[in-house]
This record gives C-alpha cells, sequence and structure tokens, in this order.
C-alpha cells in the first residue's frame, strides 16, 4: 500500500496541520489531533473517506460549487459527526494541492460545527486551520424534540426520548421518556423549576441492584407520581413506545396512592397522573 504524501505545516502540542493533495490520503498517520486540508472536492463521497479518524477538523476543495452546490454537499455530512469542515474558493487555491488551499485558500463555506468555533467565509485556510488547532470544539445545546401525544380536559403528555430535552414547555403535563428511571433521571427531574404532573420511563432491565429504576422513589420525597415501564414492552430510547407500547413495571408510592398499578397501560397510568394533578380524582 502507497504512502501517499502528507504534508505536516504546523505541529504543536495540541496536534497537527496536515495537507494532502487528496482526501484519500488519509490514513493511519492521522487521528484526532489533526487539521486535514485535503485538495479533494467537498462531495459526501469524499468527505466520508475521513470521518473513521475523527480530525480536529477538515478542509477540502469546492471544486466550483457547481449544479446543486455539488462541490460543498459533504459539509452537511461532517456536521452530522460534529466535525468542523469547510470548503476552499476555488478561485483562491488549486485543487488538488493541499499545500496551495493552506498556503492561499479562503474559506468560501462552513458547516455549523465550524461556525461555531469562529469559522468564517472570506477568512485565510490558514487562520482557520489554526483555530480548529488551538480551540476545543464548540458546545451544541441539543434540540429539544418534545412531541405531545395526548391532550384532553386534565392537561396533556409529551413524548420526550431523553430528559435532557425538557423545559418549561411541558410543564403542568406528564413526561413520558425513552430514558431509563435511574438515579440521574430523579436528579434532572427535581432540579427542573417548573412542576410536572407525573412522569413515566423505561425500566432498563431494571439492571444490577434495581439501578434502572433507583430514582422513582426519590421523586416521593416531591410528592410526584413516577413509574416505569417494562423494556420488554416499549423500546429503549424511544417515548412514544413508552407511552403508546408500554406497561408499568415499577412504581413510586406516591404513583400507587393514586391508583396506579404494575401490568397497567402506561397511557391509563398518564391519564389517572393527569387527573391527580388536576384535583379531579372524582
Amino acid at each position: 500500500m502507497t504512502d501517499w504524501p502528507q504534508h505536516v505545516m504546523v505541529e504543536g502540542p495540541r496536534g497537527r496541520i496536515v495537507a494532502m493533495d487528496s482526501v484519500g490520503h488519509v490514513d493511519e498517520r492521522n487521528d484526532v489531533s489533526d487539521v486535514l486540508i485535503c485538495g479533494s472536492h467537498g462531495a459526501p463521497c469524499a468527505t466520508q473517506l475521513m470521518v473513521w479518524c475523527r480530525p480536529r477538523g477538515v478542509f477540502v476543495h469546492d471544486a466550483g460549487v457547481g449544479l446543486g452546490e455539488g462541490g460543498m454537499s459533504g459539509l452537511k455530512l461532517l456536521d452530522a459527526y460534529l466535525i468542523p469542515g469547510a470548503t476552499v474558493d476555488g478561485n483562491s487555491a488549486r485543487i488538488s494541492d493541499g499545500r496551495d488551499m493552506y498556503e492561499n485558500g479562503t474559506v468560501s463555506r462552513a458547516n455549523q460545527a465550524a461556525m461555531l468555533m469562529g469559522i468564517s467565509e472570506g477568512m485565510p485556510v490558514r487562520e482557520a486551520a489554526q483555530m480548529l488547532l488551538d480551540r476545543n470544539p464548540a458546545f451544541r445545546a441539543p434540540a429539544r424534540r418534545q412531541i405531545r401525544v395526548h391532550a384532553d380536559e386534565l392537561g396533556s403528555v409529551y413524548a420526550l426520548d431523553t430528559v435532557k430535552y425538557a423545559d418549561s414547555r411541558i410543564a403542568g403535563g406528564v413526561l413520558c421518556m425513552g430514558s431509563h428511571a435511574a438515579r440521574a433521571m430523579a436528579d434532572y427531574v427535581e432540579d427542573m423549576d417548573y412542576r410536572l404532573a407525573g412522569v413515566i420511563t423505561n425500566d432498563a432491565g431494571p439492571s444490577k441492584d434495581q439501578s434502572g429504576i433507583a430514582g422513582l422513589a426519590r421523586l416521593d420525597g416531591i410528592g410526584m407520581p413516577a413509574a416505569a415501564v417494562g423494556c420488554a414492552t416499549a423500546r429503549v430510547g424511544d417515548a412514544r413506545s413508552t407511552y403508546f407500547q408500554g406497561r408499568i413495571s415499577a412504581l413510586n408510592e406516591t404513583a400507587a396512592s393514586i391508583g396506579i398499578e404494575k401490568d397497567q397501560p402506561a397511557t391509563e397510568a398518564a391519564r389517572l397522573m393527569l387527573r391527580h394533578a388536576s384535583g379531579k380524582n372524582g
């Protein structure tokens, strides 16, 4: 196998900036500490060839951009892997010449991961590559995907695949989650500055020492009904499966006191939580 030429433009304690004439030259010499300047075009068939090594950042040639912006369309693929990526303006540097791209190129497009780290259009590639080498990845808040799966005169039930998607928009409702009912779940719920009608989540097995349901009893301390569905009845990580398919496998004392029982459908348990929170217990 040929060791294709790789040119180390910068090397320091945080890693390297490495220029090469093709993305196909990325190999076992490269790793997560490298910023890569690759002379290939920026379509997905090229950018996917280097994601395995999870580089600090990637620069590819925009190849004239072209129809449907094909020459830079692979930046979205890099974004999916949270890899900062940018294309180099074809009028500023030769394609298939990584060193020219580094020394003379300017950025024509940056993906979201790169923009969050300060990379912008028109920036010299030399400067942009150094920024990616010197800086840690920028925090990217997760999209808070919330689905209202039920609503009536008593209130609403929300499906959130993880408790980290929660915010005040679900206040007063029942939170159905795809994640576990372990201690960390209770930590998140107790830290909320709004009140829920109840919580239903997955029992995660319930795993060693019943750890998958250890958070349920904690929520008795704040008077919140909490229950878990069996992982054999609902998919872990899928909140809609929790609500529509799940059957209760574990619950806290507060939940038991309002009529929730083991093997009850989660849909029924959620309605009992809403009824209790509304005060309409008759």
